[in-house]
């Protein structure tokens, strides 16, 4: 069964009803919840980690038993969302293959929490899951799904490193992507494309839309757009001069037409 960049079900919003936001007024949003308003980062993660599963699930026809599923997992908290969609996605049947793109030690809090769960729980073993080109080569030429969690909003460069290496990977592979939040090379304020940069079919944004991803010039590497809502409560988002209030009315994912 196809994999879909548009599975539908979904409520709809106008592009025009939203406004993006910069990655400086992201990261605002995110002190605020954090240092105000006491909204742990881990629950944001859950909330995120379960929202993409819900998506990725959707594009894979509703059915996750016998499908695959790559996660690309960085080392930060985009990293530790996609680990939590992992355990979610094996939860609801799907063969998943969690790829940790940095070295664990250096990894965030959140990260390494969502890995613990993950070997707590038997869905990985306790070895090494840091790519290595061959074996990410054979895992993405059997993968159904990919799923992009590598480098968050902050980045202003292209990806270096391991994350670079699996990047390039990824995009050679030609497999579908599903990005979350801003796909990995895309300046998420500016919309600016470095080199390597994913190119996924579908990207899941977080709480709030990056300006950079609504630029027209990078639509070929966003694909289709949805919004998740993290929980943060709109007073949050209000007392930044952030209009978001009936976006999420009628479900906690949204897909924004143009």
């Amino acid at each position: 069964m196809a994999v879909r960049a548009d599975p539908g079900g979904f409520p709809q919003r106008r592009l025009s009803e939203v406004k993006g936001v910069t990655a400086a007024q992201m990261r605002d949003v995110q002190r605020v919840a954090q240092e105000e308003y006491a909204i742990d980062i881990l629950q944001m993660t859950e909330n995120a980690g379960r929202s993409i599963a819900q998506l990725a699930l959707a594009m894979l026809g509703g059915r996750g038993r016998a499908r695959r599923v790559v996660v690309m997992a960085g080392g930060g908290n985009k990293g530790a969302a996609g680990l939590a969609a992992a355990r979610n996605l094996a939860n609801w049947g799907a063969s998943v293959e969690p790829v940790l793109a940095g070295v664990e030690e250096d990894s965030s809090f959140t990260a390494r929490r969502q890995l613990q769960i993950l070997r707590n729980s038997g869905i990985v073993d306790a070895g090494d899951m840091e790519a290595t080109e061959i074996a990410l080569e054979d895992q993405l030429a059997r993968a159904d799904l990919v799923i992009d969690a590598l480098v968050g909003y902050g980045l202003e460069g292209p990806p270096v490193g391991i994350a670079a290496a699996v990047t390039e990977l990824a995009v050679a592979s030609t497999r579908p992507i599903l990005a979350v939040d801003v796909p990995t090379g895309i300046n998420a304020t500016t919309g600016q494309v470095s080199v390597p940069a994913i190119r996924a079919i579908t990207t899941l944004m977080l709480d709030l839309p990056k300006r950079g991803l609504l630029e027209p010039a990078v639509r070929a590497y966003v694909g289709e757009l949805y919004l998740a809502d993290l929980g943060i409560p709109l007073s949050v988002h209000e007392r930044l001069g952030l209009r978001v209030s009936g976006i999420f009315d009628e479900g906690p994912i949204v897909r924004l037409k143009h």
